[in-house]
């Protein structure tokens, strides 16, 4: 009896070990095949539209042997140039698709600013969105200041307006979010066709020349001045300097003068012009003013007599109603019968000399006859410019690179690549 027990026990124990190996290579195999075969979600839907296949990103931005930038690959691959303007200038290099391809910073304080955007691989309304946020964070922007957006176009492909659009959009957007208001000017960069010089970055001086050592000849000032005098002058050597600018010079000295007994002036004032005859010899009538007629006594100059009858007017019988009557001193002349007094010939007999002090003009004798009493002379080397450009540097004050002067072909300092218009063909 206990034997048949312990069988059946033993039967029961082996079904339950069996039936849990069963389900233990069951949930196993089903694992498998849920690992192996993903259920395809998009073909549960019975009308799903075909996916726009995604727009691929630009290549990695060319650069040359030495890994700096391959700028004239840039241009060759880019369909459009925007410049953005706050007080930081970047210039972003855009394809066809609107991916920038480089971003080149126009200034100091867009490398400052910039520093931490990587440009490459983004959109122009994303990277719009980097730099107008680092341009907040480093308080170049502000509330109402302007952000100048300006596309230059390079090839038929790419599309001005939807750029344009783009990144107002995104200015827009980036400053609604930190609750400024922004002036956005936007606008085509038109240079007939040309671009800013990647090289100069526009100011079309030759950017190697400012690391360069400075000039040896004018010590790095630009000019020269000339050694041969002070100030483009030389001291006269006959003077040493010391000279008075006036010729002549007035003396008081002793000395005898003719004078006339009559008149009393001097006989060498025969320029002298008597202020009552006014050179004429004949002195004006003391009664009538030199006029030859006088105002009528009888009518008091009036020209009438008013009746007592009946006040009337009637006409004085002695002037003839004129109020004038001849003047009985000249005669009416007009002029005194003797001549005048202040009026004289100086005749020689009635000449006498006096010693007095008198004004005299001499020679003076401090004054130099070789500078004309200037003390100095234009010098001769300069001509009087005693400040003149460096011939060595051209007046740039720097030793040139090398760069700007290849094969003479361009002036010192100047950029090599735009001759100094600061403006390339793309």
């Amino acid at each position: 009896m206990n034997n048949h027990a312990e069988t059946k026990r033993t039967k029961t124990f082996i079904k339950a070990i069996a039936l849990s190996l069963i389900i233990v290579l069951s949930c196993s195999v089903l694992i498998s095949c849920s690992c192996e075969a993903p259920i395809d979600e998009t073909a549960l839907t019975p009308t799903s539209e075909p996916q726009p296949s995604p727009v691929p990103s630009p290549a990695a931005p060319p650069v040359t042997e030495s890994g700096e930038t391959d700028w004239q690959a840039v241009l060759s691959r880019s369909s459009a140039v925007v410049y953005l303007t706050i007080n930081p200038e970047v210039a972003l290099y855009v394809d066809e698709n609107n991916f920038v391809i480089c971003g080149d910073c126009l200034n100091d304080d867009a490398r400052e600013a910039y520093s931490g955007i990587n440009f490459y691989g983004t959109t122009i309304d994303e990277c719009t969105k980097l730099v107008i946020e680092a341009a907040i964070d480093q308080k170049y922007l502000t509330s109402y200041k302007e952000v100048k957006v300006d596309v230059a176009v390079l090839d038929e492909s790419a599309d001005s307006s939807t750029i344009k659009e783009k990144a107002q959009e995104s200015v827009n957007e980036t400053a609604s979010r930190h609750d400024m208001s922004i002036n956005v000017v936007v606008s085509d960069f038109d240079q007939n066709g040309k671009v800013l010089c990647f090289e100069c970055h526009g100011s079309g001086k030759c950017i190697y020349c400012d690391t360069c050592d400075p000039c040896e000849l004018c010590h790095g000032v630009g000019d020269m001045i000339c050694e041969h005098c002070n100030e483009g002058y030389v001291t006269c050597s006959f003077c040493n300097g010391i000279t008075e600018s006036e010729q002549f010079i007035t003396e008081i000295i002793d000395m005898d003068v003719e004078y006339c007994k009559l008149c009393g002036f001097p006989v060498s004032e025969t320029d002298h012009i008597c202020p009552i005859c006014k050179g004429s010899g004949k002195a004006p009538c003391h009664m009538c003013g030199g006029v030859g007629r006088t105002f009528c006594t009888e009518c008091s100059g009036k020209g009438y007599h008013i009746l007592d009858r009946d006040n009337s007017k009637a006409e004085c019988s002695r002037c003839g109603g004129t109020g004038l009557k001849h003047c009985n001193e000249c005669d009416g002349t007009g002029y005194e019968p003797e001549p005048c007094p202040v009026y004289c010939n100086h005749p020689g007999d009635m000449h006498e000399f006096r010693n007095e002090p008198t004004e005299v003009m001499i020679d003076n004798p401090n004054w130099c006859p070789y500078c004309r009493g200037q003390g100095t002379f234009l010098c001769n080397h300069c001509n009087g410019d005693y400040i003149h450009t460096c011939p060595a540097c051209e007046g740039t004050g720097i030793t040139p690179c090398g760069m700007c002067t290849e094969n003479g072909a361009h002036k010192k300092g100047v950029c090599a690549i735009c001759l100094g218009t600061g403006m390339i063909e793309p």
